[in-house]
């Protein structure tokens, strides 16, 4: 254990525990070092208080400890946390997991969720009557964290981000008031968590609205050998010329990686370079398969696992690429256009990757993204063709600085290139720090952001995420 963890006097944790109904786990407590553990197994630290509210009354007693006893605060829902964001060093970590109601109005088409709900969660209730919401790619995302970012999902191109499908948000503020956000209730504040995260308040419930699909879609999941760059570049420009006149009932990304070591792949095949493309559609099965079957004859696949699958498999995909406790660094710039340039770059980058799970994945945006304004709410990049994301996954330790730098050097060549912008997506954040981390995540939107803060959160005592300062 971390020796310069501040501990809180057994007083303290008596009176925070007398002051909350979920249960309050300190350093002292068996089960201190499962509760502090993230997904991201690279992040250690020691919070000081971790106190799994469970209910609004709950998040305000938290906040107003922590701020009467100068303790950092950091909020966690259910999911990824590739930053560390939900735990903070000798701080208090609001603990959101046990928050998991899922209230489905099937005539309404609506659901409201919990902050420690995650895709699968509401999935499984959405999918019995085949209805969905957009969300996060991962059945293991958390619907909070990835929601008040953005939320870029399976079905982005044809019903946009999540937060386009948000009708309103519960939270508790600073102050501990527990407001709703929505077009109708403090507007001004519904448009800031639409896209600038946990910044304002700590958000204990979601309501969407819901569309029909599934619960079969068509999926395609064909993996080409390549052992080259020059391979890596033909393939991806096939996949540019694809995705130049794909209809929004598609949407796809391209992965240049190695075979994951997964049960169902030959071991043999275990860490060959490959590209991969998995491409969704949000419409009659049967139609996807052949709409994207362009996909799956870009040469000769080492494997095709194409099929149609229940709607909530295709998020469970990532629970296996990316298991809990791995070792992740992601960071992400946007595109306007896949060029010979950037492509050149990806390829170039790719190669150099170290042994493991590495990856380079582009991520085609447009469609419904696209159709809002970027300033119509705070998620400012709408316009931006592609994301692309640099990802460096493993497994050892001892890897660490090998996987951190690559991701590095990687994500600054690829910035270099003129058909780049300033810009990442929160979900997975670049090496900036600071004033320009803040302006690249949130773009123009920023100042507004800014005076949104000064507004609901003056002393910043919610910056333990992507944080915006308060204007001054």
């Amino acid at each position: 254990m971390a020796t310069t963890t501040r501990y809180l006097d057994e007083s303290l944790v008596s009176d925070l525990r007398v002051a909350v109904a979920g249960d309050v786990i300190t350093p002292g407590d068996e089960d201190y070092h499962d509760a502090r553990a993230l997904w991201n197994g690279r992040i250690d630290r020691f919070p000081a208080a971790i106190v799994r509210v469970i209910s609004t009354d709950d998040v305000a007693a938290a906040i107003r400890f922590a701020r009467e006893n100068d303790r950092g605060i950091a909020v966690r829902g259910g999911g990824h946390h590739v930053t560390g964001s939900a735990v903070v060093d000798d701080g208090v970590v609001i603990d959101c997991s046990d928050l998991t109601e899922v209230d489905l109005d099937v005539e309404a088409r609506t659901v409201r969720v919990g902050a420690g709900c995650r895709v699968s969660d509401v999935l499984s209730a959405t999918q019995e009557h085949g209805l969905a919401i957009a969300c996060g790619s991962a059945a293991h995302n958390g619907l909070a964290g990835s929601t008040l970012g953005g939320a870029i999902g399976w079905v982005r191109r044809a019903h946009g981000l999540g937060i386009d499908g948000l009708r309103s948000v519960e939270l508790v503020t600073v102050d501990g008031e527990v407001l709703t956000a929505s077009e109708t209730e403090n507007p001004e504040l519904f448009w800031g968590i639409r896209g600038g995260g946990a910044n304002f308040g700590v958000a204990t419930s979601f309501e969407f609205d819901c569309f029909e699909l599934g619960p079969e879609v068509a999926v395609a999941q064909p993996i080409y050998p390549a052992p080259d760059e020059g391979t890596v570049r033909d393939l991806l420009g096939q996949y540019r010329d694809y995705v130049a006149d794909a209809p929004r009932e598609v949407t796809s990304m391209a992965i240049v990686t190695s075979v994951p070591p997964l049960p169902f792949v030959p071991r043999e095949a275990h860490g060959a370079p490959v590209v991969m493309f998995y491409a969704a559609y949000a419409g009659d099965p049967a139609e996807g398969e052949e709409v994207m079957r362009p996909l799956r004859e870009m040469g000769e696949p080492a494997m095709d696992m194409s099929t149609r699958m229940p709607f909530i498999a295709l998020h469970e995909i990532a629970n296996e690429l990316f298991p809990v406790g791995n070792r992740y660094s992601w960071h992400s710039l946007y595109a306007e256009e896949l060029s010979d340039d950037l492509i050149d770059r990806i390829a170039a980058n790719a190669a150099k990757r170290p042994e493991g799970e590495a990856a380079i994945e582009i991520w085609h945006l447009g469609g419904a993204v696209s159709d809002i304004a970027p300033d119509a709410t705070a998620y400012a990049h709408r316009d931006a063709e592609f994301l692309v994301d640099v990802s460096a996954t493993w497994h050892d330790p001892a890897a660490d600085e090998a996987h951190v730098e690559w991701a590095e050097v990687a994500w600054r060549a690829l910035r270099e290139s003129g058909a780049t912008r300033e810009g990442f997506y929160p979900g997975f954040p670049g090496f900036a720090t600071g004033e320009e981390r803040a302006r690249m995540a949130y773009g123009d939107n920023l100042d507004r952001l800014a005076e949104l803060k000064a507004e609901y959160d003056p002393e910043n005592l919610l910056n333990s995420d992507l944080n915006v300062a308060p204007a001054r």
